[in-house]
Order: C-alpha cells, then structure tokens, then sequence
C-alpha cells in the first residue's frame, strides 16, 4: 500500500508542475487514451451524479470557445469563479465524469478543439507514460487526485 500511494502521488506532484494548458492538454490526452474507461472503473461510480456533471457541462457548451477555455484554465487554477466554484462543490467521481464529457465534447465539435499544432512536450510525454505505468486502479487514484484538486471552494451561503 505504501508502495501505491507512493507511486501515484509522485505522478500527481509531477502533473501539477506544468503549465495550465498544458495540464488541460494532458487531460484530453489521457481520456483519448483511456476513454470509457476512466468514469465507470472509478471507485464509486455508482455514487456519481451524471446529471449534476451534465448540467455543468452544458453551461459550458453555451458559451462561446474562447469563453470554454477560460472556464476550464479557471477550474484547473482554482479560481474562485461561479463555475470553478461549481465544479468544486461536485463529488471526485463527478468531476472525472465533467472532465469524460468535456473531451467528448471537444472530440464532438462543442467544445473548443486541442489546437492541431499542439505538440506534447517530452516532459509530457514522460508523464503519459508514467501514468500508463500505473495500474489500472492507480491511474483512476491519480486521475480522481487531480480533478479533486481543481475548482474553487463553494461560497458560503446561498451564493455558489
């Protein structure tokens, strides 16, 4: 267990050393790679609100693309904005379905694309691999890790 937990705080701790888009990129890639798995393998899957994930994704949609990139760096950053406040309020297991349903969206055309001139870093690539390393179980450990540590704490009373 020590082993473990070892493992996949190290690959954590790496992930958040890069750069905003960067982590966004390596996001996309991950669930491009691992795909449908990520959400139904995740430990309390059956607790997630797919509608709750669903429900912010769509406010997302709505807005235009640059707007979709800005609310996703404000989540990843921790901002304290309306809908970073949002995603902070939701369960880990929700939040790894919010970010399934935004690399879906961006595959689909709804939510702004990865740049076609994007080139993962080596660093990048380093950590794909490192990740892919992992046990299936690890990874999901990794991945609900970084999503939990994204978005802003709910604001106290009625405002989010």
């Amino acid at each position: 267990m020590v082993q473990f937990q070892a493992n996949t705080d190290k690959v954590v701790n790496e992930f958040t050393q890069f750069s905003i888009d960067d982590q966004l990129a390596l996001l996309w890639f991950v669930y491009e790679k691992m795909g449908q798995g990520v959400t139904p393998a995740a430990p309390d899957a059956s607790t997630a609100s797919p509608g709750i994930a669903e429900g912010l994704f769509n406010q997302v949609k709505e807005k235009p693309q640059e707007e979709q990139l800005q609310i996703m760096r404000d989540i990843a950053r921790g901002n304290s904005t309306e809908m970073s406040r949002q995603y902070g309020s939701l369960s880990a297991t929700t939040k790894l379905d919010f970010w399934y349903l935004l690399a879906q969206g961006m595959d689909q055309g709804t939510i702004i694309p990865m740049p076609e001139n994007y080139q993962v870093s080596q660093q990048g690539n380093d950590w794909l691999k490192a990740l892919e390393g992992l046990e299936f179980q690890q990874q999901i450990t990794v991945l609900r890790s970084i999503a939990s540590n994204m978005g802003a704490e709910p604001a106290s009373g009625a405002a989010i």
